[in-house]
Order: C-alpha cells, then structure tokens, then sequence
C-alpha cells in the first residue's frame, strides 16, 4: 500500500507543479503592481503599471518570481496533497463530502502550505519592492538591496535566524487558513450550480469557477493581505511595525479604512485569471499523468451520465475534487 500512495502523491505533486507554475506567469505582473500599492504610499494600480514599465522594463513586472516559480511545485502539491487525503479521511464512507468537510479540509491545506509560503512569500515581497531609488518617483520608503533571492533568503536568515524567515506569519496564517477553506468550497459550489455533471464541467467552466472562487475569497481578506504585505516589506534592520495588530494601529492612522482596500482591482483583475489557470492547469494535467501512467496512453473510457440530481445537502462531485480523490485515493 505505501509504494501505491507514493506513486499517487506523486502524481498531484506533479500536477500541482504545473497548476502552479501556469498560475504564476499569469498572474505575478499584477500581483507586483498590488504590493506596491499595499507597501507605498500614494501608489495607484495605473501610476505604479507606469512606472514599472518606465523605469524597470517589462522585467520589473516580474521582479521576485523565480523564487516562487522553482518552489511552486511544493507549495501546491502540499496543500492539494493534504486537501486530498483530509477529504479523503473525513468523507470515508460517504457518497459525497458535505461543504463543511470541503472548509475544512481547505483550511487544512492552507495552513500546511505556510511551511513553504511564508518565507517564499516573504523573499518574493522583498525583491518586488527594490523599486531602484527610495526618494525618486515611488516616494520616501526604506529599500534593501539584494542581488537576487538567494541572497536575500541568506541575509534575511543572518539577521534574524528561521524566525526570520517567517516574518508576517501570524497575518499569513490569519489570512490564508479561512480563504483556502472558502476558495474550495465556492470553487465546488460554482461548479455544482454552473455544470449538470462532473463530466460535462469543460475547460471554459473549470476556469470561469476558479476564477470566480479566487476573486471572492481573496476580496474577503484583502485587509489582511495588506497588512501582511507591509509586514513583509518592512525593514528588517529598522522595522516599523512590531506584529500585526501594531500594524493595523499605525496603518489606520496614517490612511484610514481606505488603506485596507489597497490594491483590491490588481488583486481582482488577477485573482481571476490566476486561479482559474491553477484549476484548469491542475486538473488537465492531473487527467493526463493518470492517463499516461496507469492507461500507458490508451483513451479514458466514455463518460458515464450523473444521475439525475437530489435535495441532498452535500455538493455535486466536481472535476478538480474527483481529480484530488482519484489522485490519491482509487
């Protein structure tokens, strides 16, 4: 059995690589352009795509992603790894998972993946803010200059050990335990209301429901991904805040309520075609692996009609939660 579970979790691994990796080179331009407008004043989405291209080149735009790029494969194959084999775990028995197991297993995944999203996070946030000049056009700010992310992982690591390298996990973890949970269960919900089936949710409906499941979740804990944006981005020689609550304080008086809503159409404009990217990517490769290794490229069987559907509170099967189950569990 555990040869047999090895080779299944390999298999998500590999298909959470890709997932991830199609979802970061759509969307990181924009998610540069969103933590700048967190992390600096008086920065909007249209000034901030200006001046990048202006004064960075259209590689500005991608300042800080190779480091997320090499470990996406990890990042993402843990937490639809752990997604899995929770759901697997409490839906044991059951003909379907009920929308509290899918939360659940969701905030699961999303609070083991911090292992590797923090201080990857981190290191991203500190190469998207070396803007080049600290009084020039994005204003007075602190800027740390480092020659790339292992350098950076290096000198943040000499500072402040490996507790320095989970700085802003607290707000990390506030953030993304309950959106995971949420982004699973309005991914399935969307799916169960916008497709008769899990065999006729095509390409098109796949990406229009992760997208939409990214875009809602994310709008819920904006407040908290600028707080952890300016955490991270704080000076770790001089910092300016102390944790998140102080973060909160002093963020409130310099801007209001307005400035938790910083960067909200960046995030939206990349939420959608971000996740639906991971879903589609993850699910269309995730089919093909399984076809390749246990059909050896011989055609996947005809689907077989839903029955017709009942009053039952659990959600229809969809195509990335048969994927994960299938993936892990047949």
């Amino acid at each position: 059995m555990a040869p047999r579970l090895d080779k299944k979790l390999l298999k998500v691994g590999a298909a959470g690589w890709i997932g991830g990796c199609a979802g970061l080179l759509v969307g990181h331009p924009l998610d540069t352009i969103k933590v700048r407008q967190q992390t600096l004043k008086n920065v909007g989405a249209t000034s901030s795509f200006i001046n990048i291209f202006k004064y960075e080149g259209g590689r500005g735009f991608y300042k800080g992603m190779g480091f997320p790029l090499l470990a996406t494969g990890a990042l993402n194959s843990l937490f639809f790894g752990v997604y899995a084999n929770t759901l697997r775990v409490m839906a044991e028995g059951q003909k379907k998972p009920t929308y509290s197991q899918i939360y659940l297993a969701g905030c699961a995944g999303g609070l083991a993946q911090l292992v590797v999203a923090c201080p990857i996070d981190l290191i991203k946030i500190k190469m998207q803010m070396q803007t080049g000049s600290e009084n020039g056009v994005w204003g007075h700010h602190q800027e740390t200059k480092y020659r790339g992310p292992i350098a950076c992982l290096g000198e943040i690591y000499r500072q402040g050990g490996v507790r320095g390298c989970y700085t802003g996990l607290n707000s990390m973890a506030l953030r993304d335990v309950p959106s995971f949970g949420l982004y699973m269960v309005l991914y399935h919900k969307l799916i169960n209301h916008t497709s008769d089936s899990e065999q006729q949710a095509g390409p098109g409906v796949v990406i229009f429901c992760g997208g939409m499941a990214g875009v809602l979740s994310w709008a819920t804990i904006l407040p908290l991904d600028v707080i952890k944006s300016r955490i991270q981005a704080d000076s770790p020689t001089n910092p300016k805040f102390k944790g998140t609550w102080d973060c909160l304080e002093k963020s409130y008086r310099d801007g209001g309520l307005g400035v938790f809503t910083r960067g909200f159409w960046a995030m939206s404009l990349r939420a959608f075609p971000t996740n639906g990217a991971i879903f589609l990517t993850y699910v269309t490769s995730l089919t093909l692996i399984k076809r390749l290794v246990d059909g050896r490229g011989e055609p996947a069987p005809a689907p077989v009609p839903a029955p017709a559907p009942t009053p039952a509170p659990a959600p229809a099967s969809t195509p990335i939660l048969a994927a994960t189950q299938e993936g892990l569990v047949t």
